[in-house]
């Protein structure tokens, strides 16, 4: 595999890893400030608080994509 390749990857590994934790955190929003408006009061913050730090990391292997392809692109 080159190395373009590898970032390439690196990049759509980086963004699922962000995205699908957003989309969880998101919904779980949603759904806090339904309980709120039924006066039900659910603990979702447990659950959202995981979700902060993988996001995170996948936006670090994103960025690292994206700074490989570059200097990829350089030696070419």
């Amino acid at each position: 595999m080159n190395v373009e390749e590898g970032a390439k990857r690196m990049r759509r590994a980086g963004k699922w890893i962000v995205l699908i934790p957003l989309t969880v955190l998101l919904l779980l929003c949603l759904l806090l400030f339904t309980s709120n408006a039924l006066n039900l009061n659910p603990r979702i913050i447990v659950f959202a608080a995981p979700l902060i730090p993988i996001e995170i990391l996948g936006g670090i292997l994103w960025l690292a994509g994206w700074i490989v392809e570059g200097f990829a692109k350089d030696t070419q």
